[in-house]
């Protein structure tokens, strides 16, 4: 089977390190697979795919609505014939449509995030809606949440939307062992800067728990459009000192493994990758019970899950900072409860949802 898939560019997020592993462990079950970038910019992870023998194409598109993206892609298709476009964010606009257009019967769609925020206008939700009820796009959820708003957004049957959750190489994390605290404690958030990961409210609580607890630093990696307005944030709150903006790392594995807690605060999630690398180290894990989360973690059996609050957040990691019984409680059985966010598995359901659409 040949399949394509299709994402605006692969800048650093959860649905473009989705995009990559989806792709190494397609190749790895026998699978072809090509890849299209729509913007002409490479990244610490195109350039990781490429070298890693992903075959990636770039088609120079222009900021905004860019109409040339149909025809080009239709070509493209052309010349490819893959059995299947699987299509990424929001350029199912373009490529479902030049997937029917290049004749291709199969097109799938990984929706995100709840469905609302992914199509945020009147004119995405339309198109969207087409597709899928016209049967030219199969939407696909990364959780139960976010299934069910697909269908109460779209107006589809719930039954007929496959869920499948993301999934990551679990081989590359490196299982925590200890869960003792050193005289420096790291707090760490891996994600992008923007609105939905709630920085301010993260700068705000680690502000407070450094007032508790002075030897704890905090670690951001990640970047984004607010990254500079965090920074100044970290400056006016007189945290800065204590705060690592470590910008976008191509591996983050080795920030996984020196951290001793992994806070999530976001107001609203899918499936976020950032919690299946914490669960495959075995951290102990705090987050904000919003989106997908609750499909992935359990309070108080794998993590502590809270409100998006301030205060709560603060209470969540004091209280992990102060246990250590309970750190490696929760981490350890993060880390046995990670195999279902694998890669592999990940790729099987995928393989099952192309070829239900083939047949």
């Amino acid at each position: 089977m040949k399949i394509l898939q299709v994402i605006p560019y692969f800048c650093f997020g959860g649905a473009e390190i989705m995009c990559e592993n989806l792709t190494y462990a397609l190749k790895a079950m026998g699978q072809e697979v090509c890849v299209v970038s729509l913007y002409d910019e490479h990244t610490p992870i195109s350039e990781r795919m490429e070298q890693a023998g992903v075959r990636i194409r770039y088609l120079d598109k222009k900021p905004g609505l860019d109409v040339s993206m149909v025809p080009k892609l239709t070509r493209l298709m052309k010349q490819e014939q893959p059995d299947v476009v699987h299509t990424h964010l929001n350029i199912i606009k373009y490529a479902a449509l030049a997937a029917f257009l290049a004749g291709v019967k199969t097109c799938v769609h990984t929706v995100h995030s709840v469905a609302d925020r992914e199509a945020e206008s009147r004119i995405p939700k339309i198109i969207n809606k087409t597709y899928f009820r016209l049967g030219l796009s199969t939407p696909v959820a990364l959780s139960p949440e976010v299934r069910d708003s697909i269908a109460s957004f779209y107006g589809l049957e719930k039954d007929k939307i496959p869920v499948i959750y993301n999934g990551i190489d679990l081989s590359k994390c490196v299982p925590k062992v200890n869960y003792a605290l050193g005289s420096t404690v790291t707090i760490l958030h891996v994600g992008r800067f923007d609105l939905p990961k709630n920085h301010p409210g993260l700068l705000k609580a680690f502000r407070r728990i450094h007032e508790d607890y002075p030897q704890c630093r905090l670690q951001l990696v990640g970047d984004g459009e607010t990254r500079k307005d965090m920074e100044v944030l970290a400056q006016e709150l007189g945290i800065s000192q204590w705060v690592s903006f470590c910008g976008m790392q191509a591996d983050v594995h080795p920030y996984l493994q020196e951290a001793d807690l992994f806070v999530l605060p976001s107001i609203y999630e899918g499936n976020p990758m950032t919690i299946i690398e914490a669960m495959g180290t075995g951290l102990p894990i705090v987050a904000t019970a919003v989106g997908g989360i609750p499909d992935m973690l359990e309070d108080g059996k794998n993590a502590l899950l809270v409100p998006c609050d301030t205060d709560a957040v603060v209470q969540a990691c004091e209280t992990m900072l102060q246990d250590e019984d309970l750190r490696a409680r929760l981490g350890r059985q993060a880390k046995l409860d990670s195999p279902r966010f694998s890669a592999q598995y990940m790729a099987e359901r995928y393989c099952e949802c192309y070829q239900g659409r083939n047949s």
